[in-house]
């Protein structure tokens, strides 16, 4: 994994900077003190069908899937530039969901189940989503509450398309300033931590058991902000016009050292090389593959 620490100084509003220092046991197991000064908000997705054979949807008949999301306050925040020079992001407010992406919102996606029947079996829907003979690689009886584990970006894309078109609401992608902005939670970079610490916060390689874990299990940051780091890795876009994203945080396969706030990896054909589809299918990786890709979305005011 290729990795990027981040050790630059933090702004805020306030243009107060503070110099990056080492996440303490304090930080790590602190509760999210100031998240209740932060609005918070659900969005519905509607599902309209039953999941018929397909039980490893894990939604059965329940009416909709919550989205939470949280409130960002604006600020600054300072990231290495393309030539390693500092630069000073602007970060607007934003609603950035509580939990990354899990299995049973994503299936309501590529398996159409917010369609009624007679819209589904037409099929047309088909040609803006993700069509994929694979299922989901784990937990199939029980993928509720599991992160969307092994999507490519193009398909992270467009579960943001269909899902602004479902409620009416802008959502993307976080770019990269957006998400280390939150993962900090307002504070300095989150530097690697040693196994006690990072416990109380992430699924990595010493506690996953070599998997990823259901969202919201550990605690989380000081906005309220679950698994930003470790467990599934999450896409971030650093230049508009770059089409692959990184991913950013660490995942359950790596150890402390590589999982912090500045972590980043790059996309890898490596992901799709046991992809049975031929040409390979750029819009899902094989569950056959890795599974510490996913993502988390956020909404704009």
């Amino acid at each position: 994994m290729r990795l990027t620490a981040r050790s630059t100084a933090f702004a805020l509003v306030l243009l107060l900077t503070a110099a990056p220092r080492m996440a303490t046991e304090a930080d790590a197991a602190a509760p999210a003190t100031t998240a209740p000064t932060l609005k918070t908000q659900t969005v519905k997705i509607r599902v309209l069908r039953e999941n018929g054979d397909m039980n490893d949807a894990g939604i059965g008949d329940v009416p909709y899937l919550p989205i939470d999301l949280v409130q960002l306050p604006p600020g600054k925040i300072t990231l290495p530039g393309p030539d390693g020079m500092p630069v000073e992001h602007s970060v607007k407010s934003i609603w950035m969901s509580r939990y990354e992406t899990r299995w049973d919102e994503y299936n309501v996606f590529w398996m159409g189940l917010d369609l009624d029947l007679a819209t589904y079996e037409k099929q047309e829907w088909r040609a803006s989503r993700v069509y994929s003979p694979y299922i989901p690689p784990f937990e199939r009886h029980a993928v509720i509450g599991y992160p969307a584990d092994c999507i490519h970006v193009k398909a992270a894309r467009k579960y943001c398309v269909w899902l602004s078109k479902l409620t009416g609401k802008k959502f993307r992608l976080p770019t990269e300033a957006e998400w280390e902005y939150a993962c900090r939670a307002g504070g300095p970079p989150i530097q690697p931590m040693n196994e006690k610490q990072l416990d109380a916060v992430a699924w990595y390689a010493g506690n996953s058991k070599d998997k990823p874990h259901p969202v919201g299990k550990k605690k989380p940051n000081a906005w309220g902000l679950y698994d930003m780091l470790g467990n599934v890795g999450e896409y971030v876009i650093r230049d508009p016009k770059d089409e692959l994203g990184l991913l950013a945080g660490g995942s359950y396969k790596d150890q402390p050292k590589d999982v912090h706030s500045g972590a980043r990896e790059p996309y890898s054909p490596e992901w799709q090389k046991n992809d049975p589809q031929d040409p390979k299918d750029q819009n899902w990786i094989d569950y056959g593959g890795p599974h510490h890709i996913g993502f988390r979305v956020v909404m704009e005011e």
